[in-house]
């Protein structure tokens, strides 16, 4: 019974029974079968390859966590790459007065967030 259930529901979903409906899920639909047994890019310098890309993954995600108004008012960020992950961090203004900044840590291969926090 469980069985059949489970079996159910996948059938439904892979024809988006639930959930989206029209073109818009056939289209999508149409992706995933396309990209069925796709293997995927993998950079030899990995996804966030340089500075200049951690910064600006770093500053989407900040924007996303704590608001543009606030991360406008930290530029700008400063990346440093230690082994496999990047390390980015606004700058304080006026320098040295008390507050903090947002710090993002990225995997250098995958992109990934690994770590985030504003400072006090």
């Amino acid at each position: 019974m469980k069985a059949g259930v489970l079996l159910f529901c996948m059938i439904a979903l892979s024809l988006g029974v639930f959930g989206q409906k029209g073109p818009e899920a056939e289209l999508w639909n149409a992706l995933d079968w396309s990209l069925k047994g796709a293997t995927s890019l993998h950079p030899a310098a990995g996804f966030v390859p340089d500075e200049k890309t951690a910064i600006k993954i770093s500053e989407a995600v900040a924007i996303a966590l704590w608001g543009e108004k606030q991360i406008a008012a930290e530029r700008p960020f400063k990346a440093r790459l230690r082994g496999n992950v990047w390390t980015i961090m606004g700058t304080l203004h006026p320098e040295g007065s008390p507050g903090g900044t947002a710090v993002i840590k990225l995997n250098r291969a995958t992109g990934a967030v690994v770590f985030a926090i504003h400072q006090q």
